[in-house]
């Protein structure tokens, strides 16, 4: 579905509709990473390498992402069918992936496990990657704030429901066997999950085929690189990185800078507090930044963020920590939203599943190198005569400077094409 499309009423309910696949897909691997492999990886490798083996798995799985989604989303820039460009990649890559779940519990060994985990990956990514490019094949330019603010609450709420039942589920004993259960669930919700989406894309499709479906589409790498996508990339890469570094070193930093004594139960109650905040974040900047444009948006969010970051370094008990958690997540919402619709008008027309797949990979960029910080964070620790959370303390103003940094990477961005697009006259959310 092109921009043509622009005269058709996209509702919330429309928009939630499409990025339904999101909720399905993210929360899919989120619950993957979080809880599943863990769980499997005890029954495969030696206690004392268990966190080596899990590693392995998680930085293959970035590497499978950066491989996949570009490649797979120029292909479905080319490729016409019944069901327009996207639709056949997301559900072919869905169903493999909850197919693989069946290897992941029957691994004899890790060489197996890895081997069923790349297959998996490949196949959700293949699935997700044509997936991130719907917004723009379909939603008008004036609501694509909002399309973008549903998208980031569908793979917030994706991956807090999936983690939760995994988390609930998976390890319970007794006569049923709760792993093959809990699989099963994620398989069900991936796929309900992609069924909406495709349902709600391939109507549209048949009803108003448009220029979605043609053939003569020259996406290639040099063709969607430009000096404005080159910076949009590093700013997003750097921002990304500011918002994976406490997601991976939360708990260790409530342990040993703030001092909690369950600081697993701090986390997982942050976490909720932070989903909720950015619920509400998300919501209001999708509407806003279809009024007033992305990167004011982005800057107050980033702003947000930096200072509510900095304000975790004075948090000395687990009420204030989630406060601050709260202003965190709302400041991270408003950025994360309007960046991503920021993403996608920055998309030319007809190439947008290879547009997004080189936008992903900024964000696999940053969760990389998030990943690599521990070994500087733990010989900050260790200087003679520094306190003994140093390395946190750095990490934490660090991660602050980059959200800054990052937002004033986007301000020589020039003028996109949604100014000229006449401004929705919607109500404002509720």
């Amino acid at each position: 579905m092109a921009q043509g499309s622009s005269v058709e009423n996209w509702s919330q309910w429309d928009l939630l509709k499409l990025n339904s696949f999101s909720f399905g897909i993210t929360g899919f691997i989120l619950a993957m990473d979080t809880v599943v492999l863990p769980v499997i990886v005890l029954t495969v490798a030696p206690d004392e390498f268990k966190n080596t083996y899990l590693a392995i798995l998680g930085i293959s799985g970035l590497i499978m992402a950066a491989m996949v989604q570009p490649t797979i989303g120029r292909i479905s820039d080319r490729t016409q069918s019944a069901f327009g460009r996207r639709v056949p990649f997301i559900i072919s890559g869905a169903v493999f992936s909850a197919i693989g779940l069946v290897g992941i519990r029957l691994a004899p060994n890790f060489g197996v496990l890895f081997a069923v985990w790349i297959f998996i990956q490949a196949n959700v990514n293949i699935a997700y990657g044509p997936g991130l490019a719907l917004i723009r094949d379909c939603v008008p330019l004036n609501r694509i704030g909002m399309a973008s603010s549903m998208k980031i609450m569908s793979d917030a709420a994706g991956g807090a429901v999936m983690i939760a039942v995994t988390g609930a589920l998976i390890g319970n004993t007794g006569s049923l066997d709760w792993e093959w259960i809990s699989l099963g669930i994620l398989a069900f919700l991936m796929i309900l999950a992609i069924s909406i989406t495709s349902v709600q894309v391939s109507r549209r499709e048949l009803k108003a085929p448009s220029d979605s479906q043609r053939t003569d589409i020259q996406s290639s790498f040099r063709s969607v690189m430009s000096g404005q996508l080159s910076l949009f990339l590093i700013s997003r890469l750097i921002m990304i990185t500011a918002i994976a570094s406490f997601q991976t070193y939360g708990l260790f930093f409530l342990r040993d800078s703030v001092g909690l004594d369950n600081p697993a139960e701090a986390l997982g109650r942050m976490t909720l507090v932070i989903a909720g905040a950015l619920a509400i974040g998300v919501h209001i900047s999708g509407w806003v930044s279809d009024r007033v444009g992305r990167k004011p948006v982005v800057v107050v969010g980033a702003i947000g963020a930096a200072l509510s970051t900095l304000w975790m370094l004075t948090a000395d008990d687990s009420t204030q920590v989630l406060i601050i958690a709260s202003v965190i997540g709302a400041s991270i919402g408003v950025l994360l939203s309007a960046n991503w619709a920021l993403a996608n008008e920055l998309a030319e027309q007809g190439q947008a599943g290879l547009h997004m797949g080189v936008v992903n990979l900024a964000t696999i960029g940053g969760a990389a190198i998030a990943k690599m910080l521990g070994p500087g964070i733990d010989a900050l620790n260790r200087i003679p005569g520094r306190a003994d959370d140093f390395g946190y303390q750095v990490l934490i103003a660090g991660a602050a400077a980059l959200f800054v940094i990052g937002a004033l990477m986007l301000m020589p961005l020039n003028k996109t094409e949604r100014e000229s697009v006449p401004k929705d006259t919607g109500s404002p959310p509720a």
